[in-house]
């Protein structure tokens, strides 16, 4: 099991060494998401994450602290909020507040997990305004059996597709692919690393990124 795994994790890994040669940059993105529920139809998600372009060695771009609140209204489906602070590591370019708002439905078919994800952000940087909506569908599974134990690894992966409007700017269109791999290492901390390939406003002047997100998540 031990080395099936490491292969699952080359392959996840070798697509972004590859692509480094053709993608405009390679981020690396480590976070620190912390989960809680109230033992009522409420729950939080508190995280912290830093992110690192390699374009022109490895350089620090900037640092974020996100808070969620989602309500459970039944029928597999919760609604949300959220608010996030970006503070950005380029004196020339501002600070950024975004709001969130969502709905999310999840369901598991056997040992497979669903999820569709409807998102609306709002961006504040100085007095400009940036309205995201987005779309994700993603699915997670074990490698064994039809739950996640202990010690245990999963599959995950996701699609994501991202309208951009702006005051005064065209509309701009981002399509994101995912593909993870996570171990859950108790019943209350688990690990994920996702490989991420963007291609931001893909309709027009397309950027192709590639990410490496690092996730620690704990739940209280």
């Amino acid at each position: 099991m031990i080395s099936y795994c490491f292969r699952i994790l080359i392959i996840l890994l070798l697509p972004a060494t590859a692509i480094s040669q053709t993608v405009d940059d390679v981020i690396f993105q480590p976070s620190i998401n912390v989960s809680w529920n109230a033992k009522t139809r409420w729950s939080f998600n508190t995280a912290v994450a830093q992110r690192s372009g390699t374009q022109d060695g490895f350089e620090a771009l900037h640092i974020q602290a996100t808070q969620y609140a989602s309500y459970d209204i039944g029928f597999y489906s919760q609604i949300g909020v959220g608010i996030m602070y970006r503070e950005l590591f380029d004196k020339d370019r501002p600070e950024e507040v975004r709001f969130t708002e969502q709905f999310v439905y999840a369901r598991k078919y056997n040992a497979l997990k669903v999820a569709q994800r409807l998102r609306w952000d709002q961006r504040l940087r100085d007095d400009q305004v940036t309205h995201r909506w987005r779309y994700r569908l993603s699915g997670s599974i074990p490698l064994n059996g039809f739950a996640t134990n202990s010690s245990e690894f999963y599959i995950t992966a996701s699609l994501e597709t991202v309208f951009i409007a702006k005051n005064h700017y065209r509309p701009a269109y981002d399509q994101r692919f995912s593909l993870g791999l996570g171990r859950k290492l108790n019943e209350k901390l688990k690990l994920q690393l996702i490989a991420q390939y963007r291609f931001e406003d893909f309709t027009a002047d397309t950027q192709r990124l590639a990410f490496l997100n690092l996730g620690i998540y704990y739940q209280i």
